[in-house]
């Protein structure tokens, strides 16, 4: 079975943080990439509610038209998503932060906002297209501005990668008071590793 992070944990975090995250077992060889289609990109999109149905009804008669424009809107969030994996790795590792990275996601900040404004839904606000044709493009850019939020905020020091001995990898925002939090979910990578824990003890035991 597939490794996931509870999806309710997985609903709590910034939205940068759950687009790294599409690539599951970052620790390990080979990942597993969940938007490895340009259709599941746009199901993701839609998900995080950055594309409602119209959006994406609109996107895929395009594409079927126009199979190359899916290809490099694909090709587009998979280099944003690694440039914004590689900061965050950086800034968990303290180590010097990737210049081609940091080039590929101020692109994303030097890029106007065109298109998109933010807008209510009843007692929510969240981004909203402002113009007919919408690009999917334009729905990746409140994803850059989520990853620059965060690592410029006061939460950034609180970002941390899964230590899941498995190799799960996936990135999370540490709020626990002790700020001591090692996997990405308690109820999956932490209670399998304590349960591996366990085991070995009894083995040592015997």
């Amino acid at each position: 079975m597939a490794h996931m992070a509870s999806a309710e944990a997985s609903a709590r975090e910034e939205l940068s943080i759950r687009f790294v995250n599409t690539v599951a077992w970052r620790r390990r060889d080979p990942v597993e990439d969940r938007i490895a289609t340009a259709d599941a990109a746009l199901k993701w999109l839609a998900d995080v509610e950055l594309a409602d149905r119209r959006m994406v009804t609109q996107l895929k008669a395009r594409w079927k038209s126009a199979p190359r424009e899916a290809e490099a809107f694909l090709a587009t969030a998979h280099a944003l998503r690694e440039a914004i994996y590689a900061i965050f790795a950086a800034r968990i590792d303290g180590g010097k932060v990737d210049a081609a990275a940091l080039a590929a996601l101020n692109r994303w900040l030097g890029a106007p906002l065109g298109g998109l404004a933010l807008g209510s839904a009843g007692s929510t606000l969240r981004w909203q297209p402002t113009t007919e044709k919408v690009t999917a493009e334009m729905l990746l850019k409140p994803i850059a501005w989520s990853a620059v939020s965060l690592l410029t905020g006061a939460r950034a020091q609180k970002i941390k990668q899964c230590q899941d001995e498995r190799g799960c990898g996936s990135l999370f925002v540490d709020e626990s008071r002790a700020q001591n939090r090692r996997w990405c979910s308690m109820g999956d990578c932490g209670n399998l590793a304590k349960s591996r824990r366990h085991y070995l003890r009894a083995q040592a035991e015997d």
